[in-house]
């Protein structure tokens, strides 16, 4: 080696990009980071500056590569504020939850009705324990959506 060459420490630039940005995917949001993989937006892998380093997961860092995804799009989504906003994702959970309610509650009717029928059906007047527990119920529910409550 002669002394005018310069000698470099090679950078670990994972290193780097797992310390300065989110432990996810820039573009989709995967987050295991053992899977993860550090892409250089510029593709030069000789320029380790924290601005040239993107986290991504294998498939969009691929698409990165194929300029499927582009480099605009991956420096905007990297500097983005990772923020969930739940009630965004969560707004169908009100009408499920109805809807799954109105399926059990119909489903409590028919077993009582079922279980009145037969008890019927075999001349009996008296209503197996769990049938009477189960038209109860159904007669209160009847009675609270009669009444609004």
């Amino acid at each position: 080696m002669n002394a005018g060459s310069k000698t470099t420490k090679p950078v670990n630039y994972r290193k780097l990009a797992f310390s300065h940005y989110p432990k996810v995917c820039a573009h989709c949001g995967f987050g295991i980071p053992d899977v993860l993989e550090v892409a250089h937006i510029d593709g030069d892998r000789g320029h380790n500056a924290v601005t040239n380093l993107v986290i991504l997961c294998p498939h969009c860092h691929k698409m990165h590569d194929l300029d499927l995804i582009s480099t605009p799009t991956i420096i905007e989504m990297r500097d983005r504020p990772k923020v969930v906003v739940w009630a965004k994702r969560m707004k169908d959970a009100g009408r499920k939850a109805a809807d799954t309610r109105k399926r059990r509650m119909a489903g409590i009717k028919a077993a009582a009705t079922r279980a009145i029928n037969q008890a019927l059906n075999a001349g009996r007047s008296k209503f197996p324990p769990r049938a009477q527990t189960l038209f109860r119920d159904a007669l209160a529910e009847r009675r609270v959506n009669a009444n609004g409550v």
